[in-house]
């Protein structure tokens, strides 16, 4: 195959890919985020479940 013809490949390959608007620095924080809203979430679970079960810590 000619060098010509798969660059031509090439970019019609790189013109079907999706452009993401999100940086990178973005996806990070977002993934932060939602670790620490899991993380609470559990936390409070396990906070509800020995309160009804008669225990107090505070």
């Amino acid at each position: 195959m000619s060098e010509s013809r798969r660059n031509r490949r090439k970019n019609e390959r790189k013109k079907h890919q999706p452009k993401s608007d999100i940086s990178k620095k973005d996806k990070i924080i977002a993934v932060v985020v939602i670790v620490l809203i899991f993380i609470a979430a559990a936390i409070l679970a396990v906070y509800y479940s020995l309160y009804k079960s008669g225990l107090t810590f505070f």
